[in-house]
């Protein structure tokens, strides 16, 4: 009975320390798009980009209606309180990805502002960014 009983309550500490790393990743998981981008006080209304999550892996999405089509990047993440920090893998396939974006270098670094439900809040380099959960 007795080594049951710490059998259980080693299990059990176990499932709560992975049940608690896998918070972090969870609140990011899923398709995120990005709805505004807010700067020294002006409000920038966004629909054609989509940041997606999935564990530590990152994909950032670029929709271009003119000519109906799709630019995107594959990446990683990690998200650690409430820092993200964000790599892109830029290849000759894509070279001037980065030109489509607001993005200086192929690493990025947020201050998680919100995350939960329907809505991300984060903010990086003066920008405050604002997304909703699809």
């Amino acid at each position: 009975m007795k080594k049951k009983t710490i059998i259980g309550i080693g299990v059990w500490a176990c499932v709560s320390l992975l049940g608690g790393c896998d918070k972090m990743t969870t609140d990011l998981e899923g398709q995120w798009q990005l709805n505004t981008i807010e700067a020294e006080g002006e409000v920038q209304q966004v629909d054609t980009v989509w940041y997606n999550f999935q564990t530590s892996l990152f994909r950032y999405q670029i929709y271009a209606p003119q000519t109906d089509t799709w630019a995107m990047a594959y990446g990683y993440n990690t998200y650690e309180g409430e820092r993200l920090s964000l790599r892109l893998f830029i290849d000759d396939s894509n070279p001037d990805f980065l030109g489509r974006t607001d993005w200086e270098a192929d690493t990025r670094d947020f201050i998680v502002e919100e995350v939960g439900g329907k809505r991300m809040v984060l903010r990086s380099e003066g920008k405050t960014y604002t997304f909703t959960k699809y």
